[in-house]
């Protein structure tokens, strides 16, 4: 293949297990998340828990597989292991960030909008108990 060619189109062979997977050890560019893929892997991991494919906070190697799997079958997206963990990490930490906010009851949320409002004397207390980076004040929230 050229230099050129994407690399999802090089994908395609099968493990031991039959799933499919990248070719070689290289695994490709970093992978970038959209909202589809981001939907179809936090799907993927719901219906995990539903089969019982977790054990306390943490999920068992066949959720990981299957919600690999999902990626390549519903958009041909091949993601490591690590990227999913990651993603998951992440999204747990903005939903705990978003649910303080949320139970806080000097925070408005406007689902509309959806973002939380309050006086700059809650924001300030609530950053004195909670204290956050930069980063999570900053990045948007999506949850309903």
């Amino acid at each position: 293949m050229s230099g050129g060619d994407d690399f999802a189109a090089a994908a395609g062979s099968s493990d031991a297990n039959g799933l499919r997977v990248a070719p070689g050890k290289h695994r490709g560019p970093r992978f970038s998340w959209n909202p589809a893929f981001e939907a179809t892997f936090f799907r993927s991991l719901c219906e995990s828990v539903n089969a019982g494919l977790r054990e306390g906070s943490t999920f068992k190697p066949e959720a990981w597989d299957r919600a690999t799997q999902a990626l390549i079958s519903h958009h041909n997206a091949y993601a490591q292991k690590s990227h999913l963990i990651n993603k998951s990490d992440n999204a747990r930490k903005k939903f705990r960030l978003w649910r303080g906010l949320r139970e806080d009851l000097e925070f408005i949320y406007d689902p509309q909008s959806k973002t939380v409002t309050a006086s700059d004397e809650a924001w300030k207390r609530h950053i004195e108990v909670r204290p956050v980076s930069t980063a999570d004040c900053i990045l948007p929230l999506p949850f309903p």
